[in-house]
């Protein structure tokens, strides 16, 4: 073995250096040479990427390779590939192996020699498949067992006519991995979950702390796609907790441990192009509870929200690290204010929202610059349900107001300024339904935040 690992680590280093061509004159000395050592060398996987072979619901789902083997005979000593397959759990609690379901070096078939047929590069190849029920039935392992992040292994173990056998643990690191060789002797394919689980925060993740701080509503779309309309679904569970990780002189720790905080019935979530949907719109004291102010927290404390999918036939997908995919945080800053002293240059948007559709009934925003409108001030909605405007902030400007000034149905008014940064610097609204009384003008106070 001294010398087939010797071997091994010098034509990898050659691998590096020389054309595909000369490495096959290079692999075919050595190997004359030497009277020991083969490699099965992978030459081509369906799929592609490992990682998309299989997922916890399609069992039908399939795994194929075609390998060619080298020896120093160049295939005439073969009698037989041995393949045995494992099962990986890596979904078991901490505290034992109780819930371990894990399997391994069960016996799934054999390769004889005669299924090997000469390819074009003048050795013997040949191809194998598996579906992951295949697997799973010769595991003895039951569906309801089978999570994402659960691994089967398909292990090959070659043996010569003289008994002599090689398999992964036989072989050097540049065989089983090295881009030339790529001869694992096993694939390791892990189990996704089946399910596209898009996530997108639409306002802010973050609650600013500073004194007259802008938090708006936290709201999220969530889109849920098992490619059958949500059938293999049954419940999406979200979990709320707060951490208090800046404890405070009087050592009180606030953290408030992980409980449900909403359970929806996937059924009966939108259905749109096929994928189960959600909104969710959650006010900060929502997001605070019963036992927490704004006023408790500084800079560093967390609130996070997991999401957890359980299916139809009762199994649980979800994850528990900050910014994968079923988890996020939502965290605290406080505004480091950029137009503090004067105005922040840069482009603005005004997005105005009419609630009932029929424009502001003569409600509008004036935007000032020392002292001088800026084109197309005033902004207003002028008819149906919304309107987008824009301003631009010179540098040197030494002033900029903003007023709102009421119409008639106020109540139905409201606008964001986003900053030149992407950042809300004002959100108001909706006001007081004034009809009938003189307008009354709103001062607007921006807050563009580093």
């Amino acid at each position: 073995m001294k010398k087939i690992n010797l071997y091994l680590i010098c034509t990898s280093l050659l691998a590096l250096n020389y054309s595909c061509d000369y490495e096959d004159k290079v692999v075919d000395q050595v190997l004359e040479e030497y009277t020991s050592g083969a490699v099965l060398r992978t030459l081509e996987t369906t799929p592609d990427e490992l990682d998309e072979a299989f997922d916890m619901f399609r069992t039908e789902n399939s795994f194929s390779v075609t390998v060619e083997e080298q020896d120093e005979a160049e295939g005439a000593l073969i009698d037989r590939v041995d393949l045995t397959v494992d099962y990986i759990d890596n979904n078991k609690t901490d505290d034992g192996a109780a819930d371990d379901v894990s399997v391994s070096g069960v016996a799934y078939s054999t390769i004889p020699a005669s299924a090997f047929s000469i390819g074009s590069r003048g050795l013997p190849s040949t191809s194998f498949s598996f579906t992951m029920e295949e697997a799973l039935s010769t595991l003895n392992i039951p569906l309801t067992e089978v999570l994402p992040g659960d691994r089967i292994v398909m292990n090959l173990e070659l043996f010569f006519t003289d008994g002599t056998s090689y398999k992964a643990s036989d072989a050097a690191v540049t065989v089983t991995g090295g881009s030339f060789f790529s001869s694992p002797f096993l694939y390791s394919l892990p189990i996704d979950d089946g399910i596209a689980f898009d996530y997108e925060v639409t306002t802010s993740d973050e609650i600013d702390l500073s004194e007259g701080g802008i938090n708006e509503d936290y709201e999220a779309s969530i889109s849920i796609d098992d490619g059958s309309e949500g059938s293999l679904l049954e419940t999406l569970n979200i979990y709320r907790t707060f951490r208090d990780l800046t404890i405070g002189e009087d050592a009180v720790n606030l953290t408030e441990e992980e409980a449900l905080f909403e359970s929806y019935t996937i059924a009966d979530l939108t259905l749109e192009d096929g994928a189960r949907t959600l909104m969710l719109s959650y006010t900060l004291d929502e997001l605070l509870g019963d036992n927490i102010e704004l006023s408790d927290m500084a800079v560093g404390d967390d609130i996070q929200l997991r999401y957890e999918i359980v299916t139809a036939d009762g199994r649980i997908v979800t994850t528990d690290e900050n910014d994968t995919e079923y988890f996020y945080s939502i965290t605290t800053s406080e505004c480091v204010q950029l137009n503090a002293d004067g105005p922040y240059a840069g482009e603005y948007t005004i997005n105005m929202v009419d609630s009932y559709g029929d424009g502001w009934n003569g409600g509008y925003i004036t935007v000032t610059l020392d002292g001088v409108e800026v084109p197309d001030s005033p902004f207003s909605v002028e008819t149906g349900e919304e309107a987008t405007g824009s301003f631009t902030v010179p540098e040197g400007a030494t002033s900029l107001t903003i007023v709102y000034t009421s119409g008639d149905w106020d109540d139905e008014n409201s606008f964001d300024i986003i900053d030149p940064n992407g950042q809300r610097a004002a959100s108001e609204g909706p006001f007081p339904n004034t009809n009938g009384q003189d307008p009354i003008e709103y001062s607007i106070e921006l807050k563009v935040c580093e």
